[in-house]
C-alpha cells in the first residue's frame, strides 16, 4: 500500500475589506484604500505518492527564526518558480506583473511567467471575493480584495502550489500603485510570508497598507530562501 502524505491546504486572506461607497444609483465607487482584516479559513487535503507532493522534496527545508517579517511554516524547495496568468482583466494583469517584478528584485527568488497552467507553481487570477456584510459608517459595504490559497507538505515544509486571487470588481477602481501593492501582498503569501503586525514596516500588514515591499520583507525573503546566509 502506498504511503499517504498529508498536505495542508490553507487560505491566507491577504488584503481585505476595502470600504466602497454605495452611490445613489447603486454603482460601487472605490473609497479611500483603507483595508481591514478578516478571519482566515482553511481545509485539509490528502495527496498520495503519485501526486506532485513527492516531487516537492523529501527532506525538511530550512526555515529561519526571528525574521523581520513573520513567515509561515513553509517555503518553496527552489528559488526558481513559474507563474501562470489566469485572468484577462488588464488592470489585474498589470498588478500581478508589477508584483512579480518587485519580488524578483529582492534577489531571493526568480519568478518566471509560463503559458501552461499545469506547469505553474503559482496561479494568478481574478475572482469575486466580495463580502457584503455590514460595516461601520452609513452608505458603506465591505469588499474583500484578495486571497491566497496554498498547499504544502508539513513533513518537509515544502510548498506544493499557490493560487493568488484579486477581486477586479473593486480593485479596478483603485490606483495602479495600490493594485500592485495588493498583488505584492498576495504573492508574499504565495512565497511563504505571513501577516505582519501593525507596527512592522511591511507590505504584509493586512490593515491600512501604505507601502509596497520593504527592506524588512526583502531581508526576510532572502533569509527564508537561504540567500547569503
Amino acid at each position: 500500500m502506498k504511503k499517504h502524505l498529508l498536505i495542508i491546504t490553507i487560505i491566507l486572506v491577504g488584503i481585505l475589506l476595502l470600504p466602497v461607497h454605495v452611490a445613489a444609483d447603486n454603482v460601487l465607487t472605490a473609497g479611500q484604500p483603507s483595508v481591514f482584516d478578516a478571519p482566515d479559513d482553511g481545509q485539509l487535503s490528502v495527496y498520495d505518492d503519485s501526486s506532485q507532493a513527492v516531487q516537492a522534496g523529501k527532506h525538511r527545508l530550512y526555515l529561519p527564526t526571528n525574521t523581520p517579517t513573520p513567515i509561515e511554516n513553509y517555503r518553496w524547495p527552489t528559488r526558481k518558480l513559474k507563474i501562470y496568468m489566469d485572468t484577462s482583466d488588464r488592470p489585474i494583469q498589470q498588478a500581478f506583473k508589477g508584483a512579480v517584478q518587485a519580488w524578483n528584485r529582492t534577489g531571493a527568488v526568480h519568478i518566471k511567467w509560463c503559458r501552461n497552467e499545469s506547469q505553474a507553481d503559482i496561479i494568478a487570477r481574478d475572482g469575486a471575493l466580495s463580502n457584503t456584510g455590514a460595516a461601520p459608517g452609513v452608505g458603506y459595504v465591505s469588499a474583500q480584495l484578495g486571497s491566497t490559497n496554498t498547499e504544502y507538505n508539513p513533513d518537509t515544509n515544502a510548498l506544493i502550489q499557490a493560487r493568488s486571487t484579486l477581486d477586479a470588481s473593486h480593485l479596478d477602481y483603485a490606483s495602479r500603485s495600490f493594485r500592485t501593492e495588493v498583488a505584492e501582498h498576495e504573492l508574499g503569501h504565495a512565497l511563504g510570508l505571513a501577516h505582519a503586525p501593525e507596527y512592522v514596516h511591511s507590505v504584509m500588514i493586512p490593515r491600512n497598507i501604505r507601502t509596497g515591499i520593504t527592506h524588512n520583507d526583502r531581508k526576510t525573503l532572502r533569509q527564508l530562501y537561504d540567500v547569503g546566509r
